[in-house]
């Protein structure tokens, strides 16, 4: 099922709406390109420049965590020097 961008924006707005009494709180917030685990022999083998692969594609976006929940889903973009992210989706409550 296929959602448009007025759907997923009103969705949004309404999922906003249900932090009313919470805005004032400050948290933790991080962006997650992905995980992976490795043991603690082949973190202490790692060398400058390696390449650690994680478990997600390129495609996939990022996450958006507030105090290791996650609160929405991005992309990274870039702004004259600046890398950021845009906000593609929040996610519900419900799913978190």
């Amino acid at each position: 099922m296929d959602i448009n961008e007025e759907d997923l924006r009103a969705t949004n707005t309404a999922t906003v709406e249900l932090w009313d009494g919470h805005l004032d709180l400050t948290v933790p917030l991080s962006i997650e390109l992905g995980r992976t685990k490795l043991t603690a022999a082949a973190i202490l083998a790692l060398e400058t420049h390696a390449i650690v692969q994680l478990a997600r594609s390129t495609g996939e976006g990022v996450d958006v965590l507030a105090d290791g929940q996650r609160l929405a889903r991005g992309e990274i973009v870039m702004s004259e020097d600046r890398t950021g992210i845009r906000i593609n989706e929040i996610t519900e409550p419900s799913s978190r």
